[in-house]
């Protein structure tokens, strides 16, 4: 049986690299296949902006937050050098709201954006890649 991506990851853009949830609910093999795609993002690109659509994310239970959580601890340096900033497209006001407050009492390690839809992003994304005077 093939185990379908927990997210899918586009780098034709970069600078930007799209990253959007599938709605599959996190197994550890695609969860394990998410994180180690992850990780590998500092060394695809000399900067970036990563772009988190979380549109049709599914519950992440807490071994898999936990994990998450690792890998943020783990990487939080190389996120820090290369992320010029990490947008989440979250449409739902209560995920964006819940987003918001995870983040006051957790920071991240590069600048944070939520926002509701793909328009307010490319308009954001426009406006980061202007102040850091790179053109794509």
């Amino acid at each position: 049986m093939e185990n379908t991506p927990y997210a899918t990851f586009d780098y034709s853009e970069l600078p930007i690299i799209k990253i959007e949830f599938t709605g599959e609910d996190a197994t550890d093999e695609n969860f394990e296949h998410y994180l180690k795609e992850m990780v590998e993002i500092p060394s695809k690109t000399k900067y970036y902006i990563l772009i988190m659509d979380t549109s049709k994310s599914s519950y992440l239970s807490v071994k898999h937050r936990i994990l998450q959580g690792q890998y943020l601890e783990e990487n939080k340096e190389h996120i820090a050098q290369k992320a010029i900033a990490t947008l989440f497209i979250t449409p739902s006001f209560l995920h964006r709201t819940i987003l918001k407050a995870l983040f006051v009492i957790k920071s991240y390690p590069s600048p944070v954006f939520i926002i509701g839809n793909q328009e307010e992003a490319s308009q954001k994304i426009e406006e980061l890649l202007k102040d850091e005077k790179i053109n794509t």
